[in-house]
């Protein structure tokens, strides 16, 4: 029997907390030996946790698969995160994302939540730089803007002369000779011809809107590693996969079988 240690802290994100208490209570039904605590122990195969960026919960889980063991992380979902009731949460395993495990699925999932894939790219567009925030940015040992700043640098040797739209996580200076945008990321991408982020999320978001991007890592790295650009039954491959890899608090039973064929495979 698969034993888990579920670490359940009081200062997780609500939905983090339901996503885990869920989790926890349909652990017998799903054959799995739960464990739920508030720091981590280390003495369980398995651990699972809410918000990998954390400081402190960041330290416990790395450790964790440093020595071994084997890690399931949650975070909020690549879409439908927003829904009061019926949200999606995205899941991980031994990494901050899941493109190791991308593999073609059947595509009810993706089919099931109703999602049009659009064609927003031109070629005429701004290239739309997205800025990280400041737990990416801890995460990842950068300093302010420092991130931003050596993918400007990278983009201009790329395509010089061509208008860039700095997009940041939350209020900040802009970039030398940039525009900054502070709409919402679904309109600062719409008409761009390129979108260029690290691991965010906005990498799904220009999947769908069948805008090409650069990433360096995140779920969409699976699609768009040494491809910036892949065809339309490519992206609707890729989310169909990807959304196996995002489960509603409703859906633990289901999760739960779905990641013990994941790590015992």
């Amino acid at each position: 029997m698969l034993r888990c240690e579920v670490i359940l802290c009081r200062d997780m994100a609500q939905r983090g907390q339901k996503m885990l208490q869920a989790m926890a209570a349909a652990a017998k039904p799903a054959g799995v030996k739960v464990t739920v605590t508030q720091t981590w122990t280390g003495r369980v195969p398995v651990v699972m946790s809410y918000g990998l960026g954390h400081p402190v919960r960041r330290q416990w889980t790395r450790t964790h698969v440093r020595r071994g063991g084997r890690l399931i992380g949650w975070d909020l979902g690549y879409w439908l995160r927003d829904e009061p009731l019926n949200f999606h949460m995205r899941v991980t395993i031994d990494d901050d994302h899941p493109h190791r495990f991308i593999r073609p699925m059947p595509a009810g999932r993706f089919e099931a939540a109703e999602i049009e894939l659009r064609e927003d790219f031109d070629l005429s567009g701004p290239i739309v730089l997205c800025g990280l925030g400041k737990k990416q940015r801890d995460v990842k040992g950068y300093r302010g803007q420092q991130w931003e700043l050596e993918a400007l640098q990278r983009i201009r040797r790329a395509h010089p002369g061509k208008r860039i739209v700095y997009h940041p996580k939350r209020a900040e200076p802009a970039l030398p000779d940039c525009t900054i945008s502070l709409e919402r990321i679904e309109d600062a991408i719409r008409g761009a011809s390129l979108v260029v982020c690290s691991h965010s999320n906005v990498a799904v978001d220009a999947c769908i809107a069948g805008v090409p991007v650069e990433c360096e890592d995140g779920a969409a790295f699976a699609l768009y590693r040494d491809n910036p650009a892949p065809s339309r039954e490519q992206r609707l491959e890729f989310l169909r996969s990807l959304a196996w890899w995002q489960w509603t608090p409703q859906e633990a039973v289901q999760a739960w079988q779905f990641l013990k064929e994941r790590l015992s495979a």
